[in-house]
């Protein structure tokens, strides 16, 4: 699907959503994209808090470009 169609679906409960909160939160809201999304969810299926190990892969697994990088400090 492509992020036209998912932008119509902004609930808070989504679990995409919740990654992309964390994400957003740690300034690394960037490295957020739907195809990645689905392999960590099936990577992370089995675990308690779903959207936080997802988030965590997302973390370990790509490139790290921090939101923060663009602003002049």
């Amino acid at each position: 699907m492509t992020n036209e169609i998912r932008k119509d679906k902004n609930n808070p409960f989504l679990l995409s959503e919740q990654v992309k909160s964390i994400l957003h939160k740690k300034g690394l809201s960037k490295i957020f994209n739907y195809t990645d999304y689905e392999i960590f969810k099936a990577r992370c299926k089995k675990t308690f808090n779903k959207a936080q190990a997802i988030a965590d892969q997302f973390q370990n697994e790509t490139e790290q470009q921090s939101d923060f990088n663009e602003y002049i400090f």
